[in-house]
């Protein structure tokens, strides 16, 4: 009962906005802005508050709906402990032939998730977490403490037609640790973060994190009508990752992402099929394992792209459930936009999407190491929780539905639901927030 009226809440205070451009029909002109408290809900982080604003520029209305510029600013918080402050700049016209992105953040997590690695092959008991179990541990079993600090940043131009190239720098820094078990009143047991740092499952020099520089480049092939929620066309996505040793560490490494998005009209206007496919792996060297969480997108469309696993990635799965060295992952769903309307001197509509989500591990990450820590945990420890296991790896896949209200067509509230098929990646998840997953 508590989530209808919460998403009911969400949908009201959609709302609060001005528009002091004039409205000439349908089409806006000069700014206009969608305002809104940060009040979201995700399964994995707890209920969001706080406050977002975006700010879209649209000059004469001759590009109407594609915006001229965009700038978005967030100030939140998670009632499981995770802090957002972000601001995100989009721009075709701030430098004549470039597309522009900057996305700052600083997002800190109480909470945030380690379910291990190499995905059926780490251990995932739901009863360790679970209060009313005979086998529970403590709610932050699978939880590290962890403040990240990170700028994206890329420029686009165009080859030829609808073929760009794309060019950025990125900047992380991952201040990492176990959680407070007496701030958040936790039983004082070892978490998973804590053997895997103390039996060699993490590299030594890594356990607390660090920074580093990406050094990214890549082809863009784009015939989407509308990227917001595209109606027809595709998008595919061949970015390379290189990061240099900056700290002395020896982590090295490059990866290779490939993502293909591509859209069909059913229905004109109303109804279409969209699909996501992608592949993530590493070229060479060694990736912190604080970081092969990261899904690298030439653009976020969230806060974070992390997973595989939970909202970003698959909906209805425990957060970052697949993580390894190389995965692969596809999303579909069908989009129907059943019922358009006007309120307060904006153009709005009414969508549900029914999905299928699917990961899987292809590229194991430091896989003897894994397999013997879990020999020494059994040797030495005398609690001996399973971290490890002997299941092959095999499709991870989650099913659902969502909905959602759009204003002008670019400002997406969107709440999925979804439910993993093998209780090994969890049960269901609840998603409130902005935007299309793809």
């Amino acid at each position: 009962m508590k989530k209808r009226l919460f998403l009911v809440l969400l949908l009201i205070t959609a709302a609060y906005f001005s528009s002091p451009a004039a409205h000439r029909d349908s089409v806006k002109t000069g700014w206009n802005v969608g305002m809104l408290p940060a009040l979201s809900f995700d399964s994995n982080l707890g209920f969001q508050y706080g406050g977002i604003v975006n700010f879209f520029y649209y000059g004469d209305g001759s590009t109407y709906p594609h915006y001229q510029h965009s700038i978005y600013a967030e100030v939140s918080q998670y009632t499981k402990g995770s802090t957002i402050f972000r601001t995100y700049y989009d721009s075709k016209y701030l430098l004549p032939g470039l597309r522009t992105t900057v996305d700052m953040a600083y997002v800190t997590d109480k909470m945030m998730k380690l379910h291990g690695f190499n995905g059926y092959k780490a251990a995932y008991i739901p009863d360790y977490v679970d209060k009313d179990a005979d086998d529970y541990i403590s709610e932050g079993f699978y939880s590290y403490n962890r403040k990240l600090f990170r700028v994206v940043s890329v420029l686009q131009g165009a080859i030829s037609g609808n073929l760009r190239w794309a060019a950025g720098l990125d900047f992380y820094n991952f201040d990492i640790g176990a959680v407070d078990k007496k701030k958040l009143d936790l039983p004082e047991d070892s978490t998973a973060y804590e053997y895997y740092a103390s039996y060699g499952g993490l590299p030594r020099d890594e356990v607390k994190g660090g920074s580093h520089i990406y050094l990214k480049g890549g082809l863009v092939y784009d015939t989407r009508n509308f990227e917001p929620n595209p109606m027809k066309g595709m998008c595919t996505e061949l970015l390379f990752l290189f990061s240099p040793d900056i700290e002395g560490r020896n982590n090295t490494h490059a990866k290779i992402t490939l993502v293909h998005r591509q859209y069909f009209t059913i229905l004109p206007q109303n109804l279409s099929f969209a699909y996501r496919i992608g592949y993530q792996g590493t070229l060479f060297g060694h990736t912190p394992w604080y970081l092969q969480q990261n899904i690298n997108v030439l653009m976020l469309r969230k806060t974070l792209s992390e997973g595989l696993g939970s909202s970003s990635t698959m909906r209805g799965s425990v957060r970052n459930r697949i993580v390894g060295d190389g995965v692969i992952f596809a999303n579909a769903e069908l989009r129907w936009k059943f019922l358009h309307f006007k309120l307060i001197k904006q153009n709005w509509y009414l969508s549900t999407n029914p999905f299928v989500d699917m990961g899987m591990i292809v590229q194991p990450y430091r896989e003897s190491e894994m397999e013997q820590m879990h020999e020494d945990i059994n040797t030495y420890s005398v609690a001996r929780p399973k971290l490890i296991t002997t299941d092959k790896e095999a499709p991870h896949v989650c099913v659902g539905a969502g909905f959602q209200l759009v204003m002008n067509q670019n400002f997406i509230i969107s709440a999925d639901f979804g439910k993993a098929l093998d209780k090994r990646d969890g049960n269901t998840g609840l998603y409130i927030g902005l935007n299309y997953l793809f």
